[in-house]
């Protein structure tokens, strides 16, 4: 595995035009492999931070060529526009009782069930059959709500954080997004976390930072980057 950094110039009009539409950015992700070339599962996370704004991709080969995505959205003009890293020596760190600092930008959701639009009444055919229920998934966006969301699954996906009463960990950036997809429109409500984290489980965290953190990966959400933290 390999994560990627690259730079990007916020300048440009064409950058605060996909910087607004996270399907445009996943095309542009997408578009650093070649179609003959398979890169596994591919996670993006943007960072607007006060020394620029980078992307992370999270891919099991390298970008082959990002040349196109720096022309269009970054610094052409500077040597190394793109950096690489194996992926391996973060994995290898994560052991049981150490604490990292981390970041992940997610997509804290519900399911709400709502009744399926072909629904059947038990009864009301004579058939027996039972009310067909499906779920609906709504986005959390107050800040209480987002931080209790990942309280929740913290455990399960092998990390800890503290508790409800005092987080190690707290929600630095939400944001509602609303773009076009082809010929829909789609509203996706994101969360940015940062904090301590202590690892309960090496093995799940292990898989879980290969495998993303919550849904809407393809839209720059479940990427989770870890970095050494030393106690005071």
């Amino acid at each position: 595995m390999f994560l990627t950094r690259i730079e990007i110039n916020q300048r440009r009009r064409a950058t605060r035009q996909v910087l607004a539409n996270p399907h445009r950015m996943h095309g542009a992700v997408t578009a650093c492999f070649p179609r003959s070339v398979d890169p596994g599962r591919v996670m993006w996370r943007l960072d607007e931070r006060e020394d620029g704004v980078f992307l992370f991709v999270l891919s099991s080969l390298p970008p082959p060529d990002a040349t196109s995505l720096v022309e269009d959205y970054g610094w052409p003009q500077f040597e190394s526009p793109w950096q690489s890293k194996e992926y391996q020596p973060v994995l290898d760190a994560v052991q049981n009782g150490r604490q990292f600092q981390f970041r992940l930008r997610a997509n804290p959701v519900r399911n709400v069930l709502e009744p399926a639009n072909d629904q059947v009444q038990a009864g009301n055919s004579g058939s027996g059959e039972v009310r067909r229920i499906r779920g609906k998934r709504v986005g959390h966006v107050t800040v209480a709500q987002q931080r209790h969301w990942l309280l929740t699954r913290a455990s399960r996906w092998g990390f800890t954080m503290g508790d409800e009463n005092a987080p190690s960990a707290d929600v630095v950036e939400r944001k509602v997004w609303t773009f076009a997809k082809k010929s829909r429109t789609v509203t996706l409500s994101t969360a940015v976390f940062e904090g301590i984290l202590t690892v309960t489980d090496q093995g799940e965290l292990r898989r879980r930072l290969l495998d993303g953190f919550g849904p809407a990966k393809a839209y720059g959400c479940g990427l989770m980057t870890l970095a050494p933290f030393s106690s005071p």
